[in-house]
């Protein structure tokens, strides 16, 4: 039993570990908001700023669709499971669509639905995972993590809508970059708290084992 008990701590210690290289990823290619805006000033290097963020954002896209899918093995939990592996092959898709035959026709408020779409795609497996640990750990915090998916994705989802023609290329990359930023930081910070958690619940169960 202690055995099994410990194969899933394992289990969840590397589902929290490749959630914060989905963190990670995202902060890396979200500080591209401290260059891309700028490019997008002038008309010389608008093209090559408008090149860089749909290829940033598809690569993006595929290389943290990858990862949802890894994370996928790390959960016992069939509905979060199934949603994971839903929003990986979507993103993988959608990533090699624009990379082939949409390539010359992508526009970059598309992205914005994408992000809105991925949002909620990220809101719903947060609160499948929420409801798991809140009853083993007493932590709350996917719940927040939850609810901030969420509000991104009704926020992305409005100004998509509403505004795209009055979004210059360098707002929607402001846009864009500003989310995978916050999104990033926010699956860092959350992954960090849940593997310290992970980490205090495993060294309890060893030392009520001795």
């Amino acid at each position: 039993m202690r055995i099994e008990e410990g194969v899933l701590m394992s289990k969840h210690e590397n589902f929290w570990i490749v959630t914060v290289l989905r963190g990670l990823l995202a902060i890396l290619i979200g500080s591209a908001i401290l260059v891309v805006p700028d490019m997008a000033r002038t008309l010389l290097f608008l093209p090559f700023a408008v090149a860089f963020v749909i290829l940033s954002l598809v690569a993006f896209g595929i290389a943290d669709s990858v990862l949802v899918f890894i994370t996928s093995f790390f959960t016992s939990l069939e509905p979060a499971k199934v949603a994971l592996r839903l929003q990986s092959a979507f993103g993988v898709a959608i990533g090699i669509l624009f990379c082939s035959m949409l390539f010359d026709r992508i526009r970059l408020e598309w992205f914005l639905y994408l992000i809105a779409l991925q949002a909620f795609a990220t809101a719903c497996s947060e609160f499948t995972i929420a409801r798991h640990t809140s009853k083993h750990h007493g932590s709350r915090s996917s719940y927040v993590a939850a609810a901030v998916a969420m509000l991104c994705a009704v926020a992305y989802t409005i100004v998509a809508t509403i505004a795209p023609t009055n979004l210059t290329p360098r707002e929607i990359a402001i846009l864009a970059y500003t989310y995978l930023a916050v999104f990033g930081a926010a699956q860092v910070l959350m992954a960090t708290r849940m593997l310290y958690i992970e980490h205090r619940a495993m060294q309890l169960a060893h030392a009520a084992s001795q």
